[in-house]
């Protein structure tokens, strides 16, 4: 009588990674030779299970039809089966796609009329080339410059699968400030009695919204996805990922992991960015995993690294036909007690990360750039008593005396003051009496100047003290105010972000914008209001930099238009590395995606003289901390970024 064989299982875990789970009834030698063969193929292990990576799904089934694992009779969940499906059909299609040259997949469909399905906007010939390389590859990657109509493309291509019955609806995913853009663009782009009913941000849609535009930390909210599950149920349904670099952490943050399990649900998905590697080669492969799940790595650094520009579409700037942006970078010098204040921050702040236990050195390395960043522009804004890191003194006297380090009372120290300057403790004690920051006032005589010329100025800030600090400077200008703090649409509110951004645009006694460009870097269009930008500060992340660039500088430009950029930087300070750490980012997105007009911002004419990720993008805090101290202008090297 045959023994019966082994059984084992194959499931999914709850990132949609196919696992293999141990038999019960199987030696720890045959448990542990399984795990030998399946090891190339794996994510991690555990004496129970081993998960594998999502791309290896379509072989797995080979691989346990080989020795050892012949010897167990594997039986498949139906979510293993549905992932090997669905893996399948991704493969096939990211496969056909990339067989194809560029030319090939820019052909017109044939018999497609967007005007017969309700599309009637007019496509500018690169948008068109855009909607037809999109529709070959069924979705895709939309990493087009910001304001080259991406939103009016993705209606295009959702308009051409609904007409002929491959999608019924489409789910946006999305930031706040990108909202407004989705319902207008479907007001400008359909006929009347065509235009798709778009919900936004409803907590459990209704079957008639045709589109469903939601933010992307609403995707963690179980009665979001209840809600989400009944409107997808029986429907085809095609997910775009708006600002999809949003998710550029993929599973290792919470916001990219609820982005790829939506992914995996999807009929199509379609991502839209156009800065997908803000910080590197990891975030490119998170984006393009959206795109194509399980395959962001083969397009990054893998067997399809060479075929890669088939996989996306990139419309650059070069191709827009815009008018030049003048970036240049202002270096502006610091006044004697701005400076020694500075200088005995970073000081301060270094020997405190490097006397701190490890395991807590690399947080109060990132707050500690932060209130770096911060008092380059203006130190009052981080000397707040009471809280971690406002002082650089343990007390605000305590400079006034001898250092044990110093025992010669004759002996100038550097953090005593000259003759003529006031002592540390009473630049810490207060610090808007003793100090002019210079970079707040060489933006008010920005503003003050476009202002002479009747021209509008966004000024940008990362940081709230900084914002209301601008916000007092430049009060005689009657600026709107835009930070994470404004509501977005609230009639009840003293203001809000409608609000303001409507007074900006159309009130003439409104000179100046200051936004936060976590808050207003995207989704936004600034160019018809407003032509000059003005940066009092930058954190290290490169999205964050070009995205908000481009809200003057996009698509419809006048011809003639004399866009333009200025970019404060305080001498000697974090300031200068983050510029160089910033331009070494670019030029790898420029060749990553072979768009050389990202140079142009990587190199800037030079001009003599709050979410701590969303500032300090990918960097090593405790390096930066430490670089800065010796050498703020120093290049790149290894391990100044993660």
């Amino acid at each position: 009588m045959t023994a019966a064989r082994v059984t084992g299982r194959v499931g999914v875990d709850g990132h949609g990674r196919p696992v293999v789970h141990r038999p019960a009834a199987i030696t720890d030698l045959s448990w542990r030779r399984i795990g030998d063969l399946l090891r190339p193929a794996a994510h991690s292990a555990s004496p129970e299970a081993v998960v594998l990576r999502r791309d290896r799904v379509r072989t797995l089934d080979a691989l346990l039809r080989r020795h050892p694992a012949t010897a167990v009779e594997w039986r498949w969940d139906d979510a293993a089966l549905a992932l090997e499906d669905q893996a399948s059909a991704t493969a096939a299609r990211l496969a056909r796609l990339t067989g194809h040259p560029v030319v090939a997949q820019k052909a017109w469909p044939d018999g497609l009329d967007l005007a017969g399905v309700g599309f009637v906007r007019p496509l500018l010939p690169f948008q068109r080339e855009s909607v037809a390389r999109l529709l070959f590859a069924g979705g895709g990657a939309n990493f087009s410059v910001p304001g080259s109509g991406k939103t009016a493309v993705t209606y295009a291509v959702f308009a051409a699968l609904h007409g002929r019955g491959d999608l019924h609806a489409m789910l946006v995913v999305a930031p706040p400030s990108a909202f407004e853009a989705w319902q207008e663009e479907a007001e400008l782009c359909f006929a009347a009695g065509r235009v798709p009913y778009v919900a936004l941000c409803p907590r459990r849609p209704a079957r008639r919204d045709t589109v469903v535009v939601l933010n992307y930390e609403r995707l963690a909210d179980p009665v979001v996805r209840a809600g989400l599950d009944a409107w997808m149920r029986n429907r085809r349904v095609m997910i775009v990922f708006d600002e999809a670099h949003r998710a550029k952490a993929g599973e290792l943050s919470r916001r990219g992991a609820d982005a790829a399990a939506m992914a995996r649900r999807a009929d199509r998905t379609m991502v839209l960015t156009g800065t997908p590697m803000p910080n590197g080669d990891a975030d490119l492969a998170a984006v393009f995993d959206l795109a194509w799940p399980g395959h962001g790595e083969r397009l990054v650094d893998g067997d399809l690294r060479r075929l890669r520009d088939r996989a996306y579409v990139r419309v650059t700037k070069d191709e827009l036909g815009l008018p030049p942006l003048r970036v240049r970078v202002e270096r502006v010098a610091l006044d004697a007690g701005h400076r020694a204040l500075y200088d005995a921050m970073a000081r301060r702040l270094a020997d405190g990360v490097a006397a701190a236990p490890a395991e807590r050195a690399a947080a109060l390395a990132g707050q500690a750039l932060l209130n770096l960043l911060a008092a380059a522009t203006d130190p009052a804004t981080v000397l707040k008593p009471g809280l971690p890191w406002s002082l650089p003194l343990a007390e605000p006297g305590d400079l006034a005396e001898p250092r044990p380090d110093q025992p010669n009372p004759d002996q100038p120290s550097p953090d005593q003051p000259s003759p003529d300057q006031p002592s540390l403790a009473a630049l810490v004690a207060d610090p808007r009496r003793h100090i002019r920051p210079a970079k707040i006032v060489r933006a008010a005589q920005i503003v003050a100047e476009n202002r002479r010329l009747g021209r509008k100025t966004l000024v940008w800030s990362g940081f709230l003290g900084n914002v209301a600090a601008l916000e007092a400077a430049l009060a005689r200008h009657d600026p709107a105010v835009i930070t994470g703090a404004t509501a977005h649409d609230d009639p009840g509110a003293p203001t809000d972000r409608r609000r303001e951004l409507a007074r900006f645009r159309s009130d003439p006694d409104c000179w100046a914008l200051i936004a936060t460009p976590q808050t207003l870097g995207e989704g936004v269009s600034l160019h018809r209001a407003c032509l000059d930008q003005v940066h009092v500060d930058r954190g290290y992340a490169a999205g964050t930099w070009l995205q908000a660039i481009d809200r003057t500088h996009r698509l419809g430009l006048p011809a003639g238009s004399r866009p333009a950029c200025t970019v404060l930087v305080a001498e000697d300070t974090l300031d200068e590395r983050v510029d160089v750490v910033l331009n070494a980012k670019v030029r790898a997105m420029a060749r990553a995606l072979g768009d050389h007009a990202l140079l142009r911002v990587a190199d800037p004419a030079v001009v003599a003289a709050d979410p701590v990720a969303a500032v300090l993008g990918d960097v090593d805090a405790v390096a930066e901390l430490f670089a800065v101290v010796r050498d703020p202008r120093r290049d790149p090297g290894p391990g100044s970024t993660r």
